[in-house]
């Protein structure tokens, strides 16, 4: 009797330490996978944030070109069109009325031109700052949709680095943008705060509200490129939408990643 005890108290010692063992080789295999699965999202937001600097440098080539050469070209066209009105006879009217068209069609182009440019490349942040920029973008959107926007901050002192002003400046474009085309808002409003140690970028209007499942679809580039840019400087995007009440767009970002002298912002 006490043999078969002692056989069957050895068999499930054997199955329970057989168990715990495979139950510990599947732990570290778990942690094997995490650890690579990790590490190869780290890799992803790299080469994201490579891209991203990538294209907004090829944004900045584009512009100057479009600039430098097309601008230039519409301004000569602006002043030959302008040196054939004046030589043009009163006799001449329907020569004058075509010159009077054409001159009128090269304004509106070289006003094109300069949008896109600085679409492509904001020379006004490099100019006046994100801060600035930024109030200025509010009033512009208010003037193009006819939307009223509010700009707020406390950081009007504080100086950003480039890449930390662009990834800024982009989100916000989008989501004014995002605004615009499927809101269906009567107001919006944008501020960008210090709070603690984060730089906080809120973007919230009173439109129809974005729902979850748009906000996960694999097919929201536009959230998806958002949500990079913040990764890229070690930040957060969420989004948050109630039907009828509007969408709130927070992006919450570590100073040290977007501001150059921490003492302009500090208490």
């Amino acid at each position: 009797m006490k043999e078969a005890e002692a056989l069957v108290h050895a068999l499930k010692t054997h199955q329970v330490d057989g168990i715990i063992g495979d139950r510990h080789i599947m732990v570290c295999r778990l942690k094997d996978v995490e650890e690579k699965l990790e590490s190869s999202r780290d890799q992803v937001r790299a080469l994201a944030a490579s891209l991203q600097s990538i294209r907004e440098d090829e944004r900045v080539m584009i512009a100057r070109e479009i600039h430098d050469e097309l601008g230039q070209k519409l301004t000569s066209l602006e002043l030959g069109l302008s040196w054939l009105a004046r030589k043009a006879t009163p006799r001449r009217q329907p020569v004058q009325e075509k010159i009077g068209l054409l001159s009128a069609l090269v304004t509106t182009m070289i006003r094109s031109v300069r949008r896109i440019a600085n679409e492509l490349r904001p020379g006004v942040l490099e100019e006046l700052g994100l801060v600035k920029t930024l109030k200025s973008e509010a009033r512009e959107f208010k003037k193009h949709t006819g939307i009223p926007c509010t700009f707020e901050t406390n950081l009007g002192k504080a100086k950003f680095d480039r890449t930390g002003s662009v990834a800024i400046f982009r989100i916000s474009q989008a989501a004014f943008t995002n605004i615009a085309r499927h809101a269906h808002a009567s107001r919006a409003r944008i501020t960008l705060v210090k709070r603690n140690n984060d730089l906080i970028l809120t973007v919230n209007d009173n439109g129809k509200g974005i729902t979850k499942k748009l906000v996960r679809s694999q097919k929201s580039l536009g959230i998806i490129g958002m949500r990079e840019r913040a990764l890229a400087l070690d930040g957060t995007l969420t989004l948050r939408g109630s039907k009828g009440n509007g969408t709130t767009l927070t992006v919450r970002i570590p100073l040290s990643r977007v501001i150059i002298d921490q003492e302009s912002v500090s208490s």
